[in-house]
């Protein structure tokens, strides 16, 4: 049981190490990478989403119409957290079979905060999710009207089991369950 422990801790260090080094090493590429973990107490979506500054200050600026600079400006919180909130999506999936989709209220963003260095901008949200068990879209078009070969790697862990989507022109929504883990999946 140690040795298992120990490897898993392995595992996780060096996947957010490479992670943190992949941001930084993949800007000439045009990648976000993005981790989303579904908290079943909550039902809530944990989002932690690493992105390039340099890009991250471009798209803010486009969105204002006007030059920002993300060092100088007071409101950068709140300017982030406008523009993730249109690009990084998640929604309940509509029903398979043509059903009709229950009222569901829009989910909604509470941003928890941000770092930022020269290399990489860690940005913090949690998106409202449900407890119930459903079929959930995914789509993140951050940087997309900057760059046309933007590829956003968004790595989902729903209960134990993760699994990793490329949201990119024109493929950026992905579909993924919670289903699995309300009904108690291993």
């Amino acid at each position: 049981m140690t040795h298992h422990r120990n490897a898993t801790g392995l595992v996780v260090f060096a996947v957010v190490g490479l992670i943190s080094t992949c941001c930084v090493a993949a800007h000439p590429y045009h990648v976000s990478l993005a981790e989303v973990n579904w908290n079943p107490k909550s039902g809530n979506f944990e989002v932690a989403l690493c992105l390039w500054p340099a890009d991250l200050e471009k798209a803010i600026a486009i969105a204002q119409g006007k030059p920002i600079d993300l060092d100088k400006v007071d409101n950068l919180d709140e300017l982030i957290e406008r523009y993730v909130a249109k690009k990084f999506l998640l929604r309940r999936a509509k029903p398979v079979g043509g059903s009709k989709a229950e009222s569901i209220a829009k989910p909604t963003i509470r941003w928890v905060g941000h770092e930022k260095t020269i290399k990489e901008a860690w940005l913090y949200f949690e998106i409202t999710g449900d407890k119930t068990p459903a079929r959930w879209t995914i789509e993140n078009r951050v940087f997309f009207e900057l760059n046309d070969d933007q590829m956003n790697q968004v790595q989902m862990t729903i209960g134990k089991t993760p699994n990793s989507v490329i949201c990119a022109k024109p493929a950026a929504k992905h579909t993924f369950s919670t289903e699995s883990v309300e009904h108690g999946s291993k």
